[in-house]
């Protein structure tokens, strides 16, 4: 019988649970959860079918664990992420890497002096079209020119959420805010397609709904939920990234326009994605072609992703300590000028 890969999760709110199913579907691994407040650690071991432990030093000190998912405010990862490499375990940890005041560049030489495999959360990168987009736009290039879409004229990049789950994503303090909770997965594939990024300029950034009822509680909120950007990336290409906690049903899409065509890319199914070409190149006609890549669970992707990484110890390929750290700092810029 093979011994099971053991795996800490630190952090038991919504996004901890998605990982838990994903990580259930893996063969030979076996779960420990923990939470600053015990009570919620045990109940979502409960629902999962997992084992719990009192306190996140348990998890940390347990030799068996080798690998820990950190799904905990934005102003601990850092702190979690060294840690947890201190103890010999691999880190997942949900984006993003860290608070724009804190400096997570030591990390990148305690990644290599130890040989950790660390993964940032970038959800979006795993999405089939997307990375189809990616080949076209960043792979299939000379000099940052398309060979399929030709120069890059514009893009458009949004997600849009209702928010109201968790009181902390609502709060300053504790990271919240469409900066840390959407923006940021929007920036990161721009920089993935077009980075890097360059002449960052906020152009709207508000709170429009600081009343929120979570819990059955109504509570103020006081990060920003509405959030706009304009930037610039490779062969100045002019770039827009909006995100918001304000919009009642998820909507997120990618729309880019070229000389050659347009790609049009969604996570939703019920929203279109296709590419659209003026000439046929590439192995597409010219016309439209849609690009339907059936149901896929990207949390599913990504933690098999991540398992791979850990069993085989190839380096990552993507969503690296290394692309964290530069969107870092087109973070920082962003919150550099709203003053937050």
């Amino acid at each position: 019988m093979r011994k099971k890969l053991k795996i800490g999760i630190i952090g038991c709110g919504k996004q901890a649970e998605k990982h838990i199913l994903s990580l259930k579907k893996i063969p030979d691994i076996s779960l420990v959860l923990s939470d600053i407040n015990p009570k919620i650690a045990e109940n979502l071991a409960k629902k999962t079918g997992t084992s719990w432990a009192k306190n996140v030093e348990e998890i940390l000190n347990d030799s068996e664990v080798k690998a820990v998912v950190i799904c905990t405010p934005t102003s601990t990862h850092i702190e979690l992420i060294k840690n947890a490499i201190n103890a010999n375990k691999d880190v997942f940890c949900e984006k993003p890497l860290c608070e724009y005041q804190q400096d997570p560049s030591e990390l990148k030489e305690l990644i290599k002096k130890t040989d950790r495999i660390v993964m940032i959360g970038y959800i979006y990168r795993f999405v089939p079209v997307f990375e189809e987009a990616y080949r076209l736009i960043r792979e299939q290039s000379i000099n940052g020119i398309s060979l399929v879409f030709g120069k890059i004229l514009s893009a458009y990049f949004r997600l849009g959420g209702r928010g109201s789950h968790q009181v902390w994503k609502h709060k300053r303090a504790t990271g919240g805010g469409a900066i840390n909770e959407m923006l940021v997965h929007m920036v990161d594939l721009a920089n993935w397609y077009f980075g890097p990024l360059k002449n960052i300029e906020v152009i709207s950034c508000d709170l429009r709904c600081p009343k929120r009822i979570i819990n059955g509680e109504e509570i103020i909120a006081d990060a920003e939920d509405f959030i706009m950007i304009r930037c610039h990336g490779q062969n100045d290409v002019e770039i827009y990234c909006q995100a918001d906690l304000i919009t009642p049903a998820f909507i997120q899409y990618v729309e880019i326009q070229a000389e050659n065509g347009s790609f049009m890319g969604s996570i939703q199914a019920d929203m279109p994605s296709y590419i659209f070409l003026k000439k046929s190149r590439g192995g597409y006609p010219a016309g439209k072609t849609s690009l339907n890549y059936g149901s896929r669970n990207v949390w599913d992707i990504q933690m098999l992703a991540f398992i791979q990484a850990i069993l085989t110890r190839k380096p990552l390929d993507k969503n690296t300590i290394e692309d964290s750290i530069e969107l870092h700092k087109i973070m920082k810029e962003i919150k550099k000028q709203i003053k937050r």
